[in-house]
């Protein structure tokens, strides 16, 4: 995997959304700790990289997983590849002995809650502006 193409990925989702993607916290920053802590699964299309999650299996006491950020390029949302994606992650989630996973997600984001909602992910917590949704995976 190129790591190269999903920080370009996010930077130019960054951009598409004038810096409220990734929100107040310094893009450079939250790259780095994608890079160096988060695994991260993929999609690649043509031999380009159009989509990923990258996500956390390293609470190893209480066996939760988080999801850090699910992105699809735009030229290729709609066509199910964050489902095919998510699919992948929760079995892998399971076959790490993981019991449940987490994720925040913005309230407005309707595409992503339709998306975390079919694939089991229920609201748990209920914040300003977003949500905390969680799939039990025991």
């Amino acid at each position: 995997m190129q790591y190269v193409e999903i920080e370009d990925l996010i930077r130019q989702e960054q951009k598409i959304q004038l810096g409220s993607f990734i929100g107040s916290v310094d893009i450079d920053e939250y790259l780095s700790k994608i890079k160096n802590n988060a695994d991260i699964v993929t999609f690649y299309s043509k031999g380009k990289c159009v989509g990923f999650i990258a996500f956390y299996c390293n609470d190893e006491k209480t066996k939760q997983a988080f999801i850090t950020l699910v992105l699809i390029e735009k030229n290729h949302r709609g066509m199910g590849l964050s489902s095919i994606l998510m699919d992948g992650v929760v079995k892998i989630i399971k076959k790490r002995g993981f019991k449940s996973c987490k994720l925040e997600v913005k309230k407005n984001n309707m595409p992503a809650i339709k998306l975390y909602s079919k694939h089991g992910f229920k609201v748990i917590d209920d914040l300003d502006i977003k949500h905390i949704m969680d799939l039990d995976i025991s």
